[in-house]
């Protein structure tokens, strides 16, 4: 590659991108003081937009103040399954296709800018007696055949609502077996999500003069089976402020706000490590708090919104990049697989070895003042600013003037 340019890692060379990433977005409510309304916190998705909707309190609360926020809902498309076989409260659960209103609703969101449906699998998984024994969707596959009839289910009751397949997900719980990721890589899926390493910092006990690479190989995008499926992680728990903010007047918690300073940086210091590293920046949370067995599913973006608050805050003092997985994942294939050649010193090509990248954007960073535009193939004109430029990724020659 000429020196005069470079490709960024990150779309408008952002330090980070950022995922907000919601779980079990889907058809369901849990009525749990069995009073026969949807009331804030019982909701997953069934209530749509109306009264006591988590939607709405997600919108309200936190993507109406931070509107540069995107996000990326986890759906289990078909009858998604309680914790327990038998459930301590009345509990609705249908299909995302179950009607034509609600087909319309999932669809309106899938279709906002700002958001991004996935599939996270069919009910979920098999309930047990206890919660304890629930066995999370990938796991409960027997063969490759199972996991992959499955997946063809699912999909084909997204497509009969998005009018398309999905292009990525997240296994249920983060939980897989030996059969789950050719069955991932084998449907066509473009990129998933198979791993929580939100505690890797937390857990070490230096983090910042640990080992390095592991924590950047667990941090950074990686790809798994024969057609390269990008793997996006999961990096922080949206509860990481949380303890900051605690109401309760309990004698453990009053010791705790006692050391709010300190426990802020503490749990801060796994934000600044990805942000220091350039790694990817994913935020896990769940939308709704009520679960059948009457525990609390954490995290959740009712208990965590202070904690969310404060996350979202501090990363407006940083250019990051706000994506959903699936614009991160267009952008990282075509960094990863875009070669840039000159014909002179001022036009170039762009070659690569893979398809589907027509309607991607890459970032050049301008190592020379000498360029002000790049005129690209379909003569249409790139300014470029604060020496950097976003391309897009057609076949022909690039002009530099």
């Amino acid at each position: 590659m000429n020196r005069m340019l470079e490709i960024c890692k990150w779309y408008q060379n952002a330090v980070s991108p950022v995922i907000f990433m919601i779980d079990d977005f889907c058809n369901v409510w849990i009525d749990l003081n069995h009073n026969g309304k949807i009331d804030p916190g019982e909701d997953w998705g069934y209530a749509q937009r109306n009264s006591g909707s988590s939607l709405y309190f997600l919108e309200q609360n936190i993507l109406d103040k931070f509107t540069e926020v995107k996000v990326t809902f986890f759906t289990p498309v078909g009858v998604r399954s309680p914790v327990i076989e038998k459930a301590l409260f009345p509990f609705v659960s249908k299909q995302i296709n179950c009607d034509e209103e609600t087909k319309k609703f999932f669809r309106s969101v899938g279709e906002n800018r700002k958001f991004e449906i996935a599939y996270h699998g069919t009910t979920h998984g098999r309930p047990g007696k206890i919660a304890a024994d629930f066995i999370q969707e990938w796991d409960s596959f027997v063969d490759l055949k199972q996991a992959t009839d499955t997946i063809r289910t699912g999909i084909n009751i997204y497509k009969d609502v998005f009018g398309k397949n999905p292009v990525g997900g997240k296994y249920c719980g983060y939980v897989a077996n030996e059969f789950s990721d050719d069955s991932i890589d084998q449907n066509g899926f473009l990129w998933w999500c198979r791993y929580c390493n939100v505690d890797l910092i937390e857990n070490d006990n230096n983090p910042i003069e640990g080992d390095d690479q592991y924590l950047l190989s667990n941090y950074d995008i990686k790809y798994f089976g024969k057609n390269k499926v990008v793997d996006i992680p999961t990096t922080i728990n949206g509860s990481l402020c949380h303890i900051a903010y605690s109401n309760s007047f309990n004698v453990k918690n009053i010791g705790k706000k006692m050391l709010k300073p300190l426990i802020q940086s503490r749990k801060l210091e796994q934000l600044r490590y990805l942000l220091d590293n350039s790694l990817v920046i994913s935020i896990q949370e769940h939308i709704a708090p009520s679960r059948a067995d009457g525990k609390r599913q954490m995290p959740n973006i009712f208990d965590d919104l202070d904690s969310l608050q404060m996350i979202f805050q501090l990363l407006k003092g940083y250019p990051v990049w706000y994506c959903t997985c699936s614009e991160l994942a267009n952008y990282v294939r075509a960094r990863d697989n875009v070669d840039i050649i000159f014909d002179t010193q001022n036009s170039f090509t762009l070659e690569t070895n893979i398809t589907g990248l027509e309607k991607t954007q890459l970032t050049l960073k301008m190592n020379s003042n000498n360029f002000k535009v790049i005129k690209q193939p379909d003569y249409s004109d790139v300014l470029i600013k604060n020496g950097l430029a976003n391309i897009d990724v057609i076949k022909g020659k690039f002009f530099l003037y």
